[in-house]
């Protein structure tokens, strides 16, 4: 069984989360030797966009991230925080972007988390009516 603790599908939209693409673009760069005009045009970019986003100061969509994948033979993972995986292996052609951290549980470890999570909850609740039985008390 798999818990995702977060999860969205994104397509044309800012991505929300700080990427730091621009350090990988900037490896990127350096490694092909070109400057930052001629990494802007193969990408497709202004030379401005481009600046800002290699400072990391500019945000790219993520079909322009995925676009970077494709024209520099680099991996999207690359780009990409250790906590946000990407899934395009959907029937509807969208991109699945996971955020945060996908767990595998196994049956036996959701039922241990599920008596836990039940005595937490008997606990509060005990807890909560103590506080409002003083708050009864208080109030004379």
């Amino acid at each position: 069984m798999q818990i995702f603790r977060y999860f969205c599908f994104c397509t044309n939209q800012k991505l929300s989360t700080k990427m730091k693409i621009g350090t990988r673009l900037l490896t990127a760069r350096n490694d092909r030797k070109l400057n930052q005009a001629e990494m802007a045009e193969l990408l497709g970019l202004a030379p401005s966009t481009y600046s800002r986003i290699e400072r990391n100061e500019g945000s790219a969509t993520l079909e322009q991230v995925l676009d970077f994948s494709q024209k520099l033979n680099v991996p999207i993972q690359d780009f990409l925080p250790e906590t946000i995986s990407i899934n395009s292996s959907n029937q509807n052609g969208n991109i699945g972007l996971v955020m945060g951290t996908i767990n595998y549980y196994g049956d036996q470890t959701l039922a241990q988390e599920n008596a836990f999570l039940k005595e937490k909850n008997a606990f509060l609740e005990k807890r909560i009516a103590d506080l409002e039985e003083k708050i009864a008390l208080m109030k004379g």
